[in-house]
């Protein structure tokens, strides 16, 4: 794929990833090198690790990159944070721990300049999708995509994958009306471009799980429930 003069902003929240940051952005940059034009933003939330070291490091090796530093917030505040210092016409949401390929991003673009869409999310309940992960994980999935459904119905399945490619004016619109800092960010974060009518499309995805995401106990599925419930109560309210 040539470069089409569309700058992309690729946004990498992350939380304590020192030990592979710099492999994870070597990676991602050689991929988005076959784009021509963008930028690498990487928001750390607060790691407690060398993250701040390696990031700092990072910075002379790829001209591409802008590090910034919040207090450990959530994933939703770093995204937040980055998506205001992007310079794209296209903004994309991309997990720096590499659980999906950078790779992907090439097709994701591909795909929106294809249908012309305002966002294309990524879906492990895609049929096309590959995905590696443990039974309990998809029990959790299926029951909160059921859970999210019911409550939001929205046109997309899968509200979590850690991939999305959105126009930066409708990003921003949406953006300016979210509160979540944690689990349901990107929840409330389609849930308002739904509301400012974007045009998505679900798009499959490559997940290969790392060993340290592989449990998730009784305390955090209680709190996403918590999350999700009370998200959906706040917009009801302010519709």
């Amino acid at each position: 794929m040539s470069g089409s003069g569309t700058l992309y902003s690729v946004i990498m929240p992350l939380y304590n990833e020192g030990a592979h940051i710099v492999g994870n952005l070597q990676r991602t940059a050689d991929a988005l090198r076959l784009l021509g034009e963008f930028e690498l933003i990487v928001v750390d939330d607060g790691s407690v690790d060398d993250s701040r070291a390696e990031l700092e490091r990072s910075i002379g090796l790829f001209p591409e990159l802008r590090v910034f530093h919040i207090e450990h917030s959530g994933k939703g505040e770093a995204l937040r944070r980055g998506a205001a210092e992007a310079r794209g016409e296209f903004v994309i949401f991309f997990d720096a721990d590499l659980d999906l390929p950078p790779e992907q991003i090439l097709f994701f673009i591909a795909l929106q300049r294809a249908k012309n869409a305002d966002a294309v999310i990524g879906s492990k309940m895609h049929a096309d999708s590959t995905v590696d992960y443990p039974l309990i994980r998809r029990v959790y999935s299926l029951g909160y995509y059921l859970l999210v459904k019911a409550l939001f119905g929205l046109p997309v399945r899968d509200t979590q994958t850690g991939l999305k490619l959105v126009r930066s004016d409708l990003l921003r619109k949406a953006l300016a009306q979210t509160r979540v800092k944690g689990f349901a960010f990107d929840l409330e974060l389609l849930v308002h471009l739904v509301r400012l009518h974007a045009f998505m499309v679900e798009a499959p995805v490559v997940v290969d799980f790392k060993i340290k995401f592989g449990g998730i106990g009784v305390a955090t599925v209680w709190e996403i429930f918590s999350e999700t419930m009370s998200t959906w109560w706040r917009l009801l309210k302010e519709r």
